[in-house]
C-alpha cells in the first residue's frame, strides 16, 4: 500500500512596503544646544580675539557673524566659557598668564631703532676738496695699485676729492651735489646685543630679491590692543565684564628713554647747531673745502 504526500498549501506571499521618503522632505537635524555654539564661539575666540572670525568659524552666517560676536559677548555665561577656554590653552601651554602678560608688555614698550635704523650719511661730495668725489682710504690705494699696474705715471692719478670719506658724518648743508641732504642708509643691529624688549619685538629676518636682510617685527599696535582688552580698557569689553560699570583699575604705560647710539651723527653737530643748519662761519672755516668751481 502506496502513502501518498499531502500536498503542501502555499504560504501567503508577504507583502514587503518600501520605506520611501516623502520627496523634497529632509529629516529633521537635531537642534544644537545654545552652550554647544557658545562654548565653539569661546574656543575660536581665544584663539586671535577676533570676535568676527570666531563667529564664522564656530558655524555662524558670515553676513551676520560681526553682529552674533556683539551679542554672544555681552552674554555672562559665554564670558565665563571665553575664562575657561583661555585657562586650559594657559595650562597646555605651561606659562601663566602674568607671563604672557609681561611678555607683551616687552613687545609694546621695546624700541624698534634697537633692531634697525635709518642713518642719512655725507654724500662723496659734501667733504672732499673741491667738493669732488672722495675715497676712502681703501678704495684710494687700491685706485692708486691699478693705476701704477697698467704703467700709468703716478703723477697723472686722479686725485679727485682726495681720501678720508666717513659716512657716519653728517651732511654738509652747503653740498653743491647732495645740497644737504645725504643719502640714507639703513643699519640692523646685532641681535647679540639687543635688550630683553627688543628680543621680544624681534620675529626673524626675511631676505630679499636683491638679497637684502631685512628684520621682522611683531606689530606692536596689535600688542597694545590685546594688552588694553586684557586690561579691560575697550568700553565694549568693559560692559561685559559682570559687576563693571567703570573702567577697573588704571592702565599704566612706561615711557623711556631710547638706548644711546653708537657714532650718532647728532652728536657731531656743534653747540646750538641745529641738523641740516651750516656750522657756525668762524669756527669751520679752516675745515671746510674750498667750493667746487664750475666748469664752462
Amino acid at each position: 500500500m502506496s502513502m501518498s504526500t499531502p500536498d503542501k498549501k502555499p504560504k501567503p506571499a508577504i507583502k514587503k512596503v518600501a520605506k520611501t521618503a516623502a520627496k523634497g522632505r529632509v529629516a529633521p537635524k537635531k537642534r544644537e544646544q545654545p552652550d554647544e555654539r557658545w562654548q565653539a564661539f569661546a574656543r575660536e575666540y581665544v584663539k586671535d580675539f577676533n570676535g568676527t572670525q570666531a563667529a564664522i568659524r564656530a558655524g555662524y552666517a558670515e553676513r551676520s557673524a560681526a553682529m552674533q560676536a556683539s551679542r554672544l559677548l555681552t552674554k555672562d555665561k559665554v564670558q565665563e566659557f571665553v575664562r575657561q577656554a583661555n585657562a586650559r590653552i594657559v595650562e597646555r601651554a605651561e606659562v601663566d598668564g602674568a607671563a604672557v602678560v609681561r611678555r607683551l608688555n616687552d613687545m609694546m614698550l621695546a624700541d624698534p631703532r634697537e633692531l634697525v635704523e635709518v642713518y642719512v650719511s655725507c654724500c662723496r661730495h659734501c667733504y672732499g676738496v673741491g667738493h669732488d668725489y672722495q675715497y676712502t682710504l681703501g678704495e684710494y690705494n687700491s685706485k692708486r695699485e691699478k693705476w701704477l699696474d697698467e704703467g700709468k705715471a703716478i703723477e697723472k692719478f686722479p686725485e679727485k676729492g682726495g681720501l678720508g670719506y666717513d659716512p657716519r658724518r653728517v651732511p654738509f648743508p652747503e653740498c653743491p651735489e647732495c645740497f644737504g641732504e645725504g643719502h640714507p642708509r639703513q643699519v640692523l643691529k646685532d641681535t647679540r646685543s639687543m635688550s630683553a624688549r627688543a628680543v621680544a619685538l624681534f620675529a626673524g629676518t626675511k631676505l630679499g630679491k636683491d638679497g637684502a636682510i631685512s628684520p621682522v617685527m611683531h606689530n606692536q599696535l596689535d600688542v597694545v590692543e590685546k594688552l588694553m582688552r586684557h586690561h579691560g580698557q575697550y568700553l565694549a569689553d568693559n560692559k561685559q565684564l559682570p559687576g563693571h560699570s567703570t573702567l577697573p583699575g588704571t592702565f599704566v604705560v612706561e615711557f623711556v628713554e631710547p638706548p644711546k647710539r653708537e657714532n650718532d651723527p647728532l652728536e657731531q653737530l656743534e653747540p646750538g647747531q641745529k641738523p641740516g643748519q651750516a656750522p657756525d662761519a668762524v669756527s669751520h672755516s679752516a675745515s671746510l673745502p674750498a667750493r667746487k668751481k664750475a666748469v664752462r
